[in-house]
């Protein structure tokens, strides 16, 4: 990625009590995104062998396999999707507090905090965040994939700039800015197996049956209410058998149990082993991205920073 998920703790590299070091967390989380040792290695900028081993031992002292390694590729297991998040969060807070403290007692020049969902990393975030870079030489600006919850969360308690997120539920507009950005068709996601898999797109309504995993409201707030609207738009109640922490779990949750799920189709980039995402037949069903911020007056830097990300994802709207 040309602008990656790379966080640069520099707080002490080992967690107290066990032998599991942030290295391995970086390591782990970037060989996850890009699923490829070889890609994650390049972006981490170490050997191959060298990162596999990390990963390896990583594996070794939390006890369970993070990856299933089949044909020279590899996929998240059901334990790896589940440690992905809470990696991504460690990490974040590491980076978060180092920042705090350097700013706040080292006269260091504030960084802009900008938390984000995966799947606008790197046709949204990071393009809006080079082109600002580039015009102000001298701001800094750090990135945190992070859940919608998380997002939240950290803009009450200062910790983030702004959040770009899909949904926020009505109680909680009135604490915060919310800006929409772009709007996106939503897709359905089936198992390869799945008897409608080989078709060119479905309507939602022939999914009336299937059993469905959906994203947690305790992680993506207003999800369930999102999908159970939206299927009875169509005619039916879904019948929810699993609700999942973040998308890679989801997915992967979909390729092995024979459930069914909805996505932005813009989340097709995402690695989807033992899936696959069909457009949807007529009604078009859509979801918003959608900027949040703190009601508190911007610096001139972050009002800057917002109007790029305001262009570049007008250009992404696909609806």
């Amino acid at each position: 990625m040309p602008l990656g998920y790379e966080l640069a703790c520099q707080a002490a590299d080992v967690f107290p009590g066990c032998g599991m070091e942030f290295h391995q967390l970086r390591y782990f989380v970037a060989a996850a995104e890009e699923m490829s040792m070889s890609r994650a290695a390049g972006r981490v900028h170490v050997s191959q062998p060298a990162l596999s081993r990390q990963i390896a031992l990583l594996e070794d002292e939390l006890g369970v396999l993070l990856f299933d390694r089949i044909r020279k590729r590899i996929h998240l297991t059901e334990a790896g999707a589940f440690f992905l998040v809470k990696a991504r969060q460690l990490l974040c807070d590491a980076e978060s507090c180092v920042q705090q403290v350097r700013e706040q007692f080292g006269g260091v020049r504030r960084t802009l905090r900008l938390g984000f969902i995966s799947p606008f990393l790197d046709d949204l975030v990071a393009p809006a965040v080079r082109e600002f870079q580039q015009r102000h030489l001298h701001s800094k600006v750090s990135l945190f994939d992070l859940s919608p919850r998380a997002q939240l969360d950290r803009l009450r308690q200062h910790e983030l700039d702004a959040a770009i997120l899909g949904n926020i539920e009505d109680h909680e507009r009135a604490d915060f800015i919310v800006k929409r950005l772009s709007r996106h068709r939503m897709a359905a996601v089936l198992p390869e197996a799945h008897p409608l898999a080989g078709r060119k797109s479905i309507k939602l309504s022939e999914l009336h049956q299937a059993e469905w995993i959906s994203l947690s409201n305790a992680f993506f707030p207003g999800r369930r209410e999102f999908l159970n609207d939206t299927c009875a738009r169509a005619g039916f109640s879904p019948r929810i058998t699993a609700e999942l922490d973040s998308l890679p779990m989801m997915l992967a949750t979909i390729a092995t149990s024979g459930g069914v799920g909805l996505i932005p189709g813009h989340a097709r980039k995402l690695p989807h082993g033992g899936c696959v995402i069909l457009p949807l037949a007529a009604p078009v069903i859509t979801t918003r991205l959608l900027l949040i911020l703190p009601r508190s007056p911007l610096s001139p830097e972050m009002a800057g920073l917002i109007a790029l990300i305001s262009e570049r994802a007008a250009e992404l709207s696909d609806v």
